[in-house]
């Protein structure tokens, strides 16, 4: 049992990297009910620490909320003015926190925008659990990123500086992954940008696991899957980022998350690897400033893009 369990955890905490090849559609069956559902009525508990930054015309601000129990730190890119302003969430990739963003975050800013950055919160430890409650916990911590993400909206929307009908969400690896499924659960979101995001179908998972286990792959990776989630998104609604050398997520992972989103999607290849370059990054910022309806000045003496 200890070997396939060292097997399965593998499997599925690539989920969240996105580091397992393949191709074709999700998992069989029927839609399962939402797991992302949360009590919207609980405190948020917002917490404002005060400003980071100095001498710079965007704020930087040290906040967190709650979300299911947790803490959820971030950071709140506010421009000058009072607003109200369109905003846009971001998510990190693996291995990364709410200062990966702060940058891009920075830049729509700096076009009169609201933006914040969080840390997704942390996935479990592979410990002495079986295969079968590994795979429950590897279920659990997307379920927990996805309310986290949507307790964020909550945050922004509750916020005066804020338009709660134009929010716009970017993501990057991992975060682009998470943002896949958002876009199938969230409507309060107006908008998707997700750069280097791909997904495996979960048969992938299940062929590479121990046969008595495959039921169980398939019953929980399938009910977070990318692929089956990002097939609710609304037409028109996600450009997707992508580079042609991404030495992180395999092309066939890129393709099945286009292929599954269909007319969702806009798609864009461009001549990088897994880091989006500066083209990639111009064009996100054009892209999810005419979603939004972002049209006034830059801010004066803030970088408004690479």
């Amino acid at each position: 049992m200890r070997s396939a369990l060292l097997t399965v955890s593998a499997l599925a905490l690539a989920v969240l990297a996105g580091g397992c090849s393949g191709s074709g559609g999700s998992a069989p069956g029927a839609d399962p009910p939402s797991p992302f559902a949360y009590d919207a009525t609980a405190p948020l508990r917002y917490l404002d620490r005060g400003v980071v930054n100095h001498d710079f015309p965007i704020e930087i601000h040290d906040v967190s909320f709650s979300s299911g129990g947790r803490r959820i730190d971030g950071l709140l890119a506010v421009p000058p003015g009072k607003g109200p302003f369109p905003a846009v969430l971001y998510l990190h990739g693996s291995g990364g926190d709410r200062a990966q963003m702060i940058v891009p975050a920075s830049w729509m800013a700096a076009r009169g925008v609201v933006a914040l950055t969080i840390t997704m919160p942390e996935t479990p430890s592979v410990g002495g659990e079986s295969a079968r409650q590994q795979l429950t916990a590897d279920r659990q911590a997307v379920v927990t990123t996805i309310v986290a993400a949507r307790r964020a909206v909550d945050a922004l929307r509750a916020l005066d500086e804020v338009k709660p009908d134009r929010i716009g969400f970017v993501g990057f690896s991992a975060g682009a992954r998470m943002g896949a499924i958002l876009s199938g659960v969230e409507p309060r979101i107006r908008a998707f940008d997700l750069l280097s995001g791909g997904s495996p179908p979960v048969q992938e998972y299940a062929r590479q696991a121990p046969a008595e286990l495959r039921p169980a792959v398939l019953r929980e990776l399938g009910a977070v899957d990318p692929l089956r989630w990002v097939a609710h998104a609304r037409r028109g609604t996600i450009l997707l980022q992508d580079g042609r050398h991404d030495e992180v997520v395999p092309r066939a992972s890129l393709q099945a998350l286009a292929t599954a989103a269909g007319r969702a999607a806009e798609v864009r290849w461009y001549d990088q690897g897994h880091s989006p370059e500066s083209t990639a990054w111009l064009d996100q910022l054009r892209w999810l400033s005419g979603k939004l309806g972002v049209d006034g000045p830059v801010v004066e003496g803030a970088r408004s893009g690479p």
